[in-house]
């Protein structure tokens, strides 16, 4: 390699070191009150790692390699726009073109920065085995990290419009009370295959939970 090589491989180590201090923006909206809340290159570790523990369990016909390029890079445009939510309406709007912009940039000094792209692509078009299973497994550790963040919520705090929002109106309609089970249902409709069977499994533990949480309650009311 030469020294310029060397350069552009260390610069590109310390962008992407950015996103271990980039803090996933929906614990934010949701006011997790947490000490430490998980940032954006702890959510990629556990994807990839929640994508191998199905990977070898149930060994589907995907090339699992692909796959956690997937999950590594398609986050990647986050050094330079940022982690925008399905709240951030305005930065909806131009998020495609703009992380089109930011990956390019952040892989100038490649000479594969197309495939880059095109990588990142194929994971956002989901058509294929590989961007389907990225996808829901991307979907698949944020419920989980809902789960493990409840009963950290302060909710007191957290502004009206998240609770405007239609997917939040329709949770609550349907009886989904905590934070967690509105992360689940939300994404109910995705999940195929293995995927599904986790996320079922995730429900019944919810259900279950919120009937133990009831008995316990009424219990200490004394009914």
């Amino acid at each position: 390699m030469t020294i310029e090589e060397i350069n552009n491989i260390i610069n590109l180590h310390k962008l992407s070191c950015r996103l271990k201090k980039t803090l996933r923006k929906g614990w934010l909206n949701w006011c997790v009150s947490e000490d430490r809340i998980e940032s954006v290159a702890e959510h990629i570790f556990a994807t990839s790692m929640l994508a191998v523990g199905i990977y070898s369990t149930t060994k589907p016909d995907i090339d699992i390699n692909k796959v956690i390029t997937m999950i590594m890079l398609h986050e990647t445009e986050e050094i330079i726009i940022g982690d925008i939510t399905m709240f951030d309406l305005e930065q909806l709007k131009t998020k495609k073109q703009d992380g089109r912009q930011a990956v390019l940039s952040i892989f100038k000094d490649f000479p594969n920065s197309n495939h880059f792209l095109q990588i990142i692509e194929e994971y956002e078009n989901r058509q294929t085995k590989e961007s389907i299973f990225a996808h829901q497994c991307d979907k698949l550790e944020a419920d989980l990290q809902a789960r493990l963040y409840e009963g950290h919520y302060d909710i007191d705090n957290v502004e009206d419009r998240f609770f405007e929002d239609l997917r939040t109106i329709k949770a609550i309609d349907n009886g989904f009370d905590t934070v967690s089970e509105q992360f689940l249902q939300n994404d109910m409709h995705l999940y195929t295959n293995e995927f599904k069977e986790i996320a079922d499994y995730l429900e019944k533990l919810e259900t279950e939970e919120k009937a133990n949480y009831n008995i316990m309650k009424n219990r200490f009311k004394g009914e």
